[in-house]
C-alpha cells in the first residue's frame, strides 16, 4: 500500500501580495477591471479647447462623475438618518459633551 506524501511534500512559493499600481492622475482610485465605451454629444467649441489643453476626457468625465455620484450618495444618507442626527444634536444640546467640564479653550498653557 503506497501513503501520499504529507509533510515531505514540497510547499508552494511564498507568494507576495502585489503592489498598488501608480495612479495616473490625482484623485484616481485602481483602474477597474471592466469599461464601457459611450456616445456623447459635446460642444465642438469645448471639445477642441480641451484637446488643446492635453485634457483626458475619459478621466475628467470619470473623475466628475464620480463626484457627483458621492455627492448624490452623501445627500441620501443625510436624508435618511436626518431624524438620527436631529435626534443626537438634541442629546448634545440637552446633557452636553463627555468631559466638557475639564475642557479650558482659554487656557494658554496647552
Amino acid at each position: 500500500m503506497r501513503m501520499k506524501k504529507q509533510l515531505s511534500e514540497s510547499s508552494k512559493p511564498y507568494r507576495s501580495k502585489a503592489k498598488q499600481r501608480r495612479l495616473r492622475h490625482i484623485g484616481a482610485r485602481p483602474k477597474p477591471a471592466r469599461k464601457r465605451s459611450v456616445n456623447l454629444a459635446v460642444d465642438a467649441e469645448i471639445l477642441a479647447a480641451a484637446k488643446a489643453q492635453g485634457i483626458n476626457l475619459s478621466h475628467t468625465l470619470e473623475d466628475k462623475l464620480r463626484e457627483l455620484t458621492r455627492a448624490a450618495r452623501e445627500a441620501k444618507w443625510r436624508q435618511q438618518n436626518r431624524k438620527s442626527i436631529e435626534s443626537y444634536n438634541q442629546l448634545i444640546e440637552r446633557a452636553g459633551v463627555f468631559g466638557e467640564e475639564f475642557q479650558d479653550w482659554d487656557d494658554p498653557s496647552v
